[in-house]
Formats: structure tokens, sequence, C-alpha cells
């Protein structure tokens, strides 16, 4: 996780392209050369070496800053962490004594000490040093501005990375009105930002949102190529995936929109979730005709993308071994592991060269506090040992370590119990697989001081 090198190269006050005029125009010209290139190693005493000469420069006050990021950069892409604070940190602190705290300039060495910190796994730093570069573009260049878009794309990582779910939806949401600010709603432009969120939703189980997004996906990109256009196609897909994965994952979401459907119908509000069992419930047929219709256009185009008809063909094997019709789904799996077969290497790549989970609901409780309850979620962790037969099913459950509580891991084995794979394929083949591993995690929110107190 590192800083785009544009935010920090592109600052530098030395032209590139020009002839070299002095020794440190020369080494910068060799240090951006080699630092385009990947060569970090060979970069790093060239920028050494920029640092040096601009000390010794009568503008030293304007370029040393830059000099140092551009160290702390090369430094961060070596994995010299603490040589890459150093950096950044000489960076900020000339730039604060001779620019103040809301310079423009700051942005980069602010994100460069987010990128290093998050790459250490210090995900509290790194988020106060990414807050502040926002702050600072958003102020310099304006609330809307583009250039503070690969600064939320980290401070959202490093938010995940601490649980803080709701600060990194408000930037997500907030990345997305940038890019629409800046193109318009439906402007093929706003895309990647739309696929982040939806992404994000679909991550925290939340479906019918990130579906909504996915849906506005499809209607954008069928403007420029229509069902041909890949976005299209992905779009399409992610609509069946999480059709597939809420009657997975989130079988009463199906019971209340029912509900709410229904009530909405006669004309009466909505009452509580319906006592309906959620084995009895089936997915919306909508995510099979969004899949249908991709695979349909994969199979209309002259020279269809293989992966992205691979993918098409394992999700349609999923929504059917979802349904439980295993005889309908292993055509489609056999179909894209001769897809893989033809690729460079071979059936080794495929993602059904081993299993696959496809469907497994776990207890309600285990899922409950880590989306619903603020504050600190505890993760309580079970692996299981496995074999997966011809058919998908699992057999010969046994339990390998576990943190849960008795009637937590017992809860878990029987969810696993009722889970379905995709089962390994060997020589165009499905086989029975033994020794397949299963990690499971139970949440709780940790215990304030006042209730640990309270049990004694």
């Amino acid at each position: 996780m590192t800083l785009l090198p544009a935010l920090l190269l592109a600052a530098a006050g030395l032209a590139a392209g020009e002839p070299a005029a002095d020794p440190r125009q020369e080494a910068w010209d060799q240090f951006r050369s080699l630092y385009a290139s990947g060569d970090y190693a060979g970069a790093l005493p060239l920028a050494q070496r920029v640092v040096e000469l601009t000390e010794a420069s009568a503008d030293r006050d304007h370029e040393l800053p830059t000099a140092w990021s551009n160290l702390g950069a090369t430094q961060l892409k070596l994995g010299d962490h603490a040589a890459a604070l150093a950096s950044y940190r000489q960076a900020l602190e000339l730039l604060e004594a001779t620019q103040g705290i809301a310079s423009r300039r700051l942005i980069g060495p602010l994100a460069g000490l987010g990128s290093v910190h998050a790459a250490m796994q210090q995900h509290a730093l790194a988020a106060e040093f990414l807050s502040r570069a926002l702050a600072v573009s958003r102020r310099a260049d304006g609330l809307f501005n583009l250039a503070q878009m690969p600064l939320i794309d980290l401070l959202v990582d490093s938010q995940l990375a601490l649980g803080n779910l709701q600060l990194a939806e408000r930037e997500r949401i907030y990345a997305l009105r940038v890019s629409e600010q800046n193109h318009g709603f439906d402007d093929p432009r706003t895309l990647p930002s739309v696929a982040r969120l939806a992404h994000f939703y679909e991550s925290l189980a939340q479906f019918a949102a990130a579906r909504g997004l996915y849906l506005r996906m499809r209607d954008i990109s069928m403007k420029e190529g229509g069902l041909q256009n890949p976005t299209t196609i992905r779009a399409l897909l992610a609509i069946g995936r999480s059709h597939r994965l809420q009657y997975t994952l989130d079988p009463d979401s199906l019971i209340e929109a029912a509900a709410a459907e229904r009530d909405s119908f006669f004309g009466r509000p909505a009452p509580a979730p319906m006592a309906t069992n959620p084995s009895a419930l089936r997915p919306d047929r909508g995510g099979e005709q969004a899949l249908v219709q991709a695979l349909a256009a994969l199979r209309g185009a002259t020279d269809p993308p293989r992966d992205l008809l691979a993918e098409v063909l394992i999700e349609m094997g999923d929504w059917m071994t979802t349904l439980r019709r295993t005889d309908a789904a292993l055509p489609f799996y056999a179909e894209a592991v001769t897809l893989a077969a033809a690729e460079p290497g071979g059936p080794a790549t495929s993602p059904l060269a081993a299993p696959r989970q496809v469907f497994f609901r776990p207890p309600p409780a285990s899922l409950r506090s880590r989306i619903r309850t603020p504050g600190t979620i505890l993760a309580h962790r079970a692996e299981f040992s496995l074999t997966v037969g011809e058919d998908g099913t699992p057999r010969d459950i046994t339990i390998l370590s576990s943190e849960m509580g008795e009637g937590q891991r017992a809860q878990m084995q029987r969810a696993l119990d009722r889970a379905l794979y995709s089962p390994r394929f060997e020589d165009g083949a499905p086989r029975a697989t033994e020794g397949v591993r299963f990690s499971a995690v139970w949440y709780e929110p940790e215990e304030t001081p006042q209730e640990s107190a309270g049990r004694q």
C-alpha cells in the first residue's frame, strides 16, 4: 500500500527531460528514469545523492522537501520503513517551517507517512496522516478535486483495517460524489468509484445496496458497447453473484423484502419479518437471468475474453450448486476448466483446481456483532478439516483448533455440514478431495471494563 509515484515525483522542481546542467540535475534525471522503470535499488543511491546536492544548493528551501520525499518513496518501495519515515518527516518539517501547515506541498509527505504506517500495520497513525493530507487537499484545491482520490483509497484501506466501517463508508461515498461532481452522474468515468462502493457494500453483506450500484454500472456501461462491453458483462456477473450471496448469507433480508412487497401491494404497513423458514426460500431469479444474459452475450461474441467467460461459467455453476442442482452445475464447471487448460499454466491456474466453498450459511449470531455493533469487535476463530466429495458435499468433518465456546463451535460445525462446494477437477472430471481446511469466525463485541466488573 504505497502512494502513487505521481504525487511525489510530479512535485519536483527539477525539470525532467531538460539537458543536465549540473550534477544535481543529472542525478535527478537518472533517479527519475530508474524509479519509473521499477529499479528502486538502483534509484536509491541517486535519491540520496539528490538530497546531498540539494542541501548544498542555493534553492534548498524550495527543492529539499521534494528530494527528501522522493528518497522516502524509494525507501518505502524497498521495504525500509524506518528510513522512509525519517525521510518523509524531514520533508514535512521543512515544509511546515517554510510553507506553513496549509500548503498544498504538504500532501506528498503526509500521504507518504500514511503509506509507511499502513505498510507497518500501524493503521491508526496511517489514518491520522492521511486524514490530514485530505484536509489540506480539500482546502487547497476544493472539496471535490480529483487529485484526492488516491488519498481516499488509502484512508479507506486503513479505516477498514481498524474496523471503522462507518468512516470507511463515508469516504467511499464521498469519492463517488467527487467523481459525480467532476464528470456527471451517468458518465462512464464514474464507474471505478461506483464499483469500489459496490464492492465495499458486498464485502459487508449489504447485498441490496451493492446490487443497486451494480445495476447502475450496467446501465452506464450499456451506453458504450451494449452487451459486448466487458464492463456490462462484469456488472451482470456481479448482479447474479449479489443475488446468490444474499440468499446464502442473509436470507432474513429476503423474508423482509417479501413481506414489504406483499403489504405494499395490499396497502398495509409492512409488519415485522415473517416467520418463514429460510430453507424454504429460493434466490431471486433476477440473478440467474443476469447470468444467462451475460453468458449469451459472451457466446455471441466473435472473440470473447476467455477469463471473463470462465468467470461467468463458474458463477453459473455456483448458482446451480446453491440450488443443489449438481447435475446442472458440473457442465458449467467443466467448460470453465477446458478454457483454463488452453491458457498459460494450464489447469493448475484454474479456480477449480481445488475445492471452493460455494454455499455456507453461518449461524446468524456469529455475524450479528460485526455488522450491527459499534465499538471493538473480537473475532473468535476455529479451523476444521473435511473431505469434499465429487458432488461437492462435505463429509468427515473434524475440528483442528478453536477459540470459540463449545456451543458456538457446535453451531458452526452444523452449519458446515450443510455447506456446498464446487469439487476439484482433474483430467476434466470432478474428484473427491481429502484434508480440505475451513476457517470460521464468530464475532463478538469486546466487553467494556464496566461489563467485565459486573460479571465479577
